[in-house]
């Protein structure tokens, strides 16, 4: 067991080391720092898939599924990741993608979606019926409903797959592009398939820079997800979050459905970011909590044998102190009740399992770094004092990143040397 403060030590002098990807000082003159590992530091499987596209033994892109709550479906972290990524091993595309508009203000880099006339199910609605996949939802129409996805460079739709769930009543589905090929898709199961998830892929349209979906209005059309790409090596970091959400959501997806995408999407990095509502909650039973998170891990670990898994511990966060005079935060900040022991509990399960664990609120540099972050000027998180502002999600992505580059060096020296 590496000990918190050799690690933090280790990961300084690596960061410093990497000059060029080292994340900056914040505003408020706190370095970003990583965490210490818990578990397994290393990432094997992910390194070497690195270092098989980095010397040209690999055409296949290197994908990276990161799944979670608000942090996650906010793409200021995930796409710090992407652009770090892919600027040093290549640009494959923006990668998985959730059916549609999945909330309000969504603004994934590097892609614009519209949508219209569907119904949005989602598996954060205890109530909604499934099955769901790994987006955890659902887009839906029985009637004419349209989609489109927007690139900024051509190239980015070299690779565009749709899933859809096969019913016994399942419409039809026109496909095309602004440059380039269309089809027709009917999502009806035949006999004994219906609840199967589709995975259809359209002809590459290398030169355009809009898809078009339109259902027919002949039939039930569920959309599970879109996935865009480039037609060459490189990585693709893909961010699959829901707002609000807590670890047991995985256990609202269908397992058949979810192995079937896993086994289809190979991944070789799944990256679970949970621990902020649980650790806010009162509600949350710790006791049971252990259990519930490894079963999320689980399901991910079964659907994708030859993925490594990154578990991320949930960033800093304060609510305001119950009692005058009681320990804490400055100006009457202190941290939620649960939010440590959700910690602890991730980190018990990533050791028992022998998974890399990253803290994420070490990454902004420690317990109450939340209440100076927000007060900086300019502030790096949000007033609510639970979420960054897109400077702060990159802080922390660039402080991820120096440390993932420090192990892969490492992992270089070993097999290389």
């Amino acid at each position: 067991m590496i000990r918190r403060r050799d690690a933090v030590l280790g990961l300084a002098l690596a960061a410093t080391a990497c000059a060029p990807n080292r994340a900056p000082a914040s505003n408020s003159g706190r370095r970003v720092s990583a965490a210490a590992p818990q578990g397994r530091a290393d990432l094997p499987r992910f390194f070497a898939a690195l270092a098989a596209l980095a010397g040209g033994h690999r055409a296949a892109p290197v994908m990276v599924l990161q799944i979670g709550d608000s942090h996650t479906a906010n793409d200021g972290f995930s796409g710090r990741m992407r652009e770090l990524m892919q600027a040093r091993f290549g640009d494959a595309g923006r990668g998985l993608l959730p059916p549609g508009i999945p909330f309000r203000y969504y603004r994934p880099d590097g892609v614009h979606v519209t949508a219209s006339g569907w119904d949005l199910i989602s598996s954060f609605d205890s109530r909604a019926a499934g099955p769901f996949g790994i987006t955890g939802l659902r887009q839906h129409s029985s009637a004419i409903a349209s989609m489109t996805v927007d690139v900024a460079r051509a190239g980015d739709l070299g690779i565009a797959t749709l899933e859809f769930l096969a019913q016994a009543d399942g419409g039809h589905v026109d496909i095309g592009f602004d440059s380039g090929p269309s089809a027709l898709v009917s999502t009806a199961a035949s006999s004994g398939q219906a609840g199967a998830p589709i995975v259809w892929t359209p002809l590459a349209a290398p030169n355009a820079l809009r898809m078009n979906v339109t259902t027919r209005g002949n039939g039930r059309v569920d959309m599970l997800s879109c996935q865009v790409g480039r037609r060459n090596p490189g990585v693709t970091w893909s961010n699959l979050g829901t707002i609000g959400a807590t670890a047991d959501l995985l256990s609202r997806w269908d397992p058949d459905i979810v192995r079937a995408e896993l086994q289809r999407l190979q991944p070789d990095l799944i990256v679970l970011a949970f621990g902020t509502n649980e650790g806010f909650s009162r509600a949350t039973d710790m006791a049971a909590y252990p259990a519930t998170y490894r079963a999320a891990v689980d399901m991910l670990r079964g659907g994708a044998p030859q993925a490594d898994l990154l578990l991320i511990g949930p960033p800093d966060g304060v609510v305001r102190r119950h009692a005058a005079g009681a320990g804490g935060c400055a100006g009457g900040w202190q941290e939620p009740l649960n939010l440590a022991h959700v910690r602890a509990a991730q980190r018990l399960v990533a050791a028992d399992l022998g998974l890399a664990y990253w803290d994420w609120s070490s990454g902004m540099g420690g317990q109450c770094t939340m209440v100076t972050w927000a007060a900086a000027n300019p502030p790096l998180a949000a007033s609510d004092h639970v979420h960054l502002l897109h400077a702060g999600y990159r802080l922390t992505a660039e402080a991820l990143f120096a440390r993932l580059m420090a192990k892969y060096e490492t992992f270089l020296a070993h097999t290389q040397g």
